[in-house]
């Protein structure tokens, strides 16, 4: 494996700096790691123009993924007081919600509902049917979003996978849910 850094002019005079790594390998890719660091992975004889042409018309998927840092980096952190308020207002809002759509679709017992710190994921639900929403979500009490990530946790109460039979059901209970699910702002 050779790395090395370079930089490349897009369009409107933007210095974009990436990390090229050189391998054994057939294609060419980009990638955007978790610090925020492009990355150009190529084969190891492939021209250093070709693969800044290919990043160049890659510029979109770029900039999309820039412009979701910079809403990360300028959306406010909670504190621990506002928290704490935004899990009582989601978990009460939750508990109602999900005991409606239950009757709705006479879906198995739930175990439990928790509200949890999660940042990576929205939800999930435990093989013993217990379910859990990232306090994230109390920002979109009473909204489809909302909705779509209950009916996703609510189907794995039948379907403990994401084969075809679970969005199945998904579909059944909310036919929009990807427009929902993609139409939420900043996904």
């Amino acid at each position: 494996m050779i790395s090395s850094i370079y930089s490349i002019t897009m369009i409107s005079s933007h210095i974009v700096p990436y990390t090229l790594i050189r391998t054994n390998r057939r294609s060419l890719s980009i990638q955007i790691s978790s610090d925020w660091v492009l990355i150009a992975r190529a084969p190891i004889y492939m021209r250093i123009w070709s693969i800044e042409d290919f990043i160049i018309a890659k510029k979109d998927w770029i900039q999309k993924h820039q412009n979701k840092r910079v809403n990360k980096i300028e959306k406010p952190v909670m504190s621990q007081a506002e928290i704490v308020i935004a899990k009582k207002k989601l978990i009460d809002y939750l508990i109602l919600r999900i005991a409606t759509l239950c009757l709705w679709k006479n879906l198995p017992k739930i175990t439990s509902i928790k509200v949890t710190k999660s940042e990576k994921r929205w939800g999930s639900c435990s093989m013993r049917n217990w379910l859990c929403f990232s306090y994230r979500l109390a920002e979109y009490i009473a909204t489809p979003f909302l909705d779509a990530i209950i009916i996703h946790e609510l189907a794995h109460l039948r379907e403990k996978h994401h084969q075809r039979s679970f969005w199945d059901q998904v579909y059944s209970m909310m036919p929009e849910y990807e427009s929902v699910i993609k139409n939420r702002g900043d996904i």
